[in-house]
């Protein structure tokens, strides 16, 4: 059973070309000095606009393999939107004028952000934030692609909590812009091993709406997430204009310490 549970977390956190980024904090800000750590995991899940795997066709028909399109749709996917499971790993420190600032790593992106709350009354916060990232879209179970970036994201969170902080909840809007490039491989027509590296490139606009709630004592807490997700991604592959339009949900959780 432990060997189990091992292999499971060594393959979350070798997941660095998936998807899945929660916030998992509250708007309320950390006092000044107060230090916020915390690991969990999230998982970015494709409702909407899946693109089809791409397959032999039957011979007999005489069709032939799905077009390079259709793979360069999915492979835009796979880069951009990034369905799949991925680690959540985080530290945050409270700094003076009600601000916070934080460093999150979440399998496809290391991401550095700060945020200034605005108090709306002794329970309730209102908190803009702005998150810088560094994108590792090629990785382990990416088929030899390689492609990076970088990206920016800007979370609204309106919120309440409990006077001894026992819990927390927040919602608001999250957007974000991506810029990628790189290298990708795509399937080989009529062959059942990937083809060539080719180049890629793409931007990646992404609308989302946060919800979650946190519950916990003293320095110690549990915090849940649920992000809904409208995702536009458009650019090159191997020199021919490709774009999506998907939808996801982001679920997520993890365990917080303050001291």
């Amino acid at each position: 059973m432990i060997q189990r549970w091992a292999a499971g977390l060594v393959a979350i956190a070798c997941a660095g070309c998936h998807g899945g980024g929660p916030l998992l904090h509250p708007a309320h800000v950390l006092r000044p000095g107060t230090v916020s750590l915390g690991g969990g995991v999230s998982g970015e899940m494709l409702i909407a606009g899946a693109v089809a795997a791409p397959r032999d066709a039957d011979a007999s028909t005489g069709g032939g393999p799905a077009t390079t399109e259709d793979a360069a749709r999915r492979k835009l996917s796979e880069i951009a939107v990034a369905p799949g499971v991925a680690p959540w790993v985080s530290g945050r420190v409270g700094i003076e004028g009600d601000n916070e600032a934080g460093l999150t790593y979440t399998g496809r992106a290391l991401r550095l952000d700060g945020r200034h709350a605005f108090s709306l009354g002794e329970a309730t916060a209102l908190s803009v934030g702005l998150g810088a990232s560094a994108l590792f879209a090629g990785g382990p179970g990416s088929e030899g692609s390689d492609v990076h970036g970088a990206g920016i994201d800007v979370p609204v969170l309106l919120g309440f909590r409990s006077d001894a902080d026992l819990y927390a909840l927040w919602f608001g809007p999250r957007l974000g812009l991506e810029l990628l490039g790189g290298e990708v491989r795509l399937p080989a027509a009529g062959a059942a091993t990937p083809g060539p590296l080719v180049d890629a490139s793409g931007q990646h606009l992404r609308v989302g709406l946060v919800l979650g709630v946190r519950g916990g004592f003293r320095h110690v807490h549990v915090a849940l997430e649920a992000t809904a997700t409208y995702h536009h991604a458009a650019g090159e592959i191997a020199g021919a204009p490709v774009s999506i339009d998907q939808g996801t949900i982001v679920p997520g959780g993890g365990l917080t310490v303050t001291f």
